[in-house]
């Protein structure tokens, strides 16, 4: 597995290189169940961070600076005036990928990663099905529409639902 702390601590050299001053980084976080996301930057505190890093980025085939350019990103987020993706945080962000060759943005895929994609099916734990037209609608979570189908209506139809799994 990739040294998180080793490539954190390169990427804020570099982005203090190009005068960025980051956030204080309270926790570095290896992610052991991300599965759609490389990582998330919360703010703890004023101008303290937690960065979470995808662990699939950091053991699988992943080159170090596809790796590197998801750690500014988050690095970036810590920056005052930062936290969303618009505005000073995607100037910086340019600013970046242009001086220093990352190609930092909001959304990428396994591909750009140098990750080979999941082919393993999607499963479901329950399934509503409408009582109208038989539109099945799978859910992972047991949420109030599957605790409580009685009060929810099919988004196609309007019929009735009723939980079959």
């Amino acid at each position: 597995m990739k040294d998180l702390v080793k490539l954190t601590k390169e990427c804020q050299a570099e982005l203090e290189s190009l005068g960025i001053k980051c956030g204080k980084i309270r926790k570095l976080i290896v992610n052991t169940r991300a599965k759609k996301q490389w990582g998330s930057c919360k703010k703890v505190s004023d101008g303290v961070f937690d960065i979470s890093i995808s662990q699939r980025l950091l053991c699988e085939g992943a080159n170090d600076k596809a790796v590197k350019s998801t750690i500014c990103h988050e690095l970036l987020h810590t920056v005052e005036g930062c936290m969303g993706h618009k505005g000073k945080w995607a100037l910086l962000a340019n600013t970046v990928n242009l001086r220093l060759g990352y190609d930092i943005k909001r959304v990428t895929s396994n591909e750009e990663k140098g990750i080979k994609a999941e082919t393993a099916p999607v499963q479901f734990k329950y399934l509503l099905v409408c009582k109208s037209c038989g539109a099945l609608i799978p859910r992972q979570k047991a949420t109030a529409a599957v605790m409580h189908p009685d009060r929810y209506r099919c988004g196609k139809c309007g019929g009735a639902l009723v939980r079959k799994i």
